[in-house]
């Protein structure tokens, strides 16, 4: 049995559950939502989700997760292509993903506040009302804290969207070439990359709506 241990509305959680499904491997997910999060820590040394129970193992972060699932399955779909370079690619991408454009999808969680309620509803979901009531304050503040660690948090909010809209002009252009960011098959790349806006997407209407208009974007990211 394969176990994915989640925080559902975690980017780097969806980027597992992608990367396992892309290379056909059934699993089930344990949800730590609510106060259950409370338990994320005796999970792993590190203390936080993505955690994979696979083959007797228990393997935290998903850059991590990815090598070993490329290793121990090299006969299903690989999420690092073997040829030196275009793996090189790959890692750069999915790099920019992780330290990158993590800090936008948690800026439009913070700065929207349809979107704050809605990642308060699914990271609570099955979780008693006073709990909801109880962690939308600290998120929000969770949040806020990382992002201003980060940096991003000290920007004008007019200068982190219309960076972000870069962002996503660069993407539409490189897709505009195979479909794919490296390559002409999928990789981790696109996973990655893809699990940041997707969780954009869903918890945000206006920037969901502005994702979807860039039709390369829009092709691609339905198949992720």
């Amino acid at each position: 049995m394969v176990t994915l241990h989640q925080w559902e509305i975690s980017p780097f959680c969806q980027k597992v559950a992608r990367m396992l499904r892309f290379k056909g491997i059934e699993f089930e997910t344990i949800n730590y939502n609510g106060v259950l999060g409370a338990k994320v820590p005796m999970l792993s040394k590190v203390g936080k989700v993505p955690v994979l129970d696979i083959d007797g193992q228990r393997i935290q972060d998903s850059t991590r997760i990815a090598r070993y699932l490329d290793e121990r399955y090299p006969d299903l779909p690989r999420l690092y292509p073997v040829d030196p370079l275009q793996k090189a690619y790959v890692e750069l991408w999915e790099d920019w993903a992780d330290e990158l454009l993590y800090f936008y999808e948690i800026h439009f969680r913070v700065s929207d506040a349809d979107a704050l309620n809605h990642a308060v509803a699914i990271s609570a979901e099955g979780r008693p009302k006073h709990e909801v009531i109880l962690m939308k304050p600290l998120l929000k503040s969770a949040l806020s804290l990382q992002l201003k660690m980060q940096g991003t948090g000290r920007m004008a909010k007019a200068d982190i969207e219309a960076e972000f809209i870069r962002h996503l002009e660069r993407i539409e252009l490189v897709l505009s070439n195979t479909g794919w960011l490296v390559g002409d098959v999928q990789t981790l790349a696109d996973i990655a990359v893809g699990s940041q806006l997707l969780e954009i997407m869903r918890t945000s209407k206006v920037w969901g709506a502005k994702i979807k208009s860039y039709p390369h974007i829009a092709k691609w990211i339905v198949q992720l």
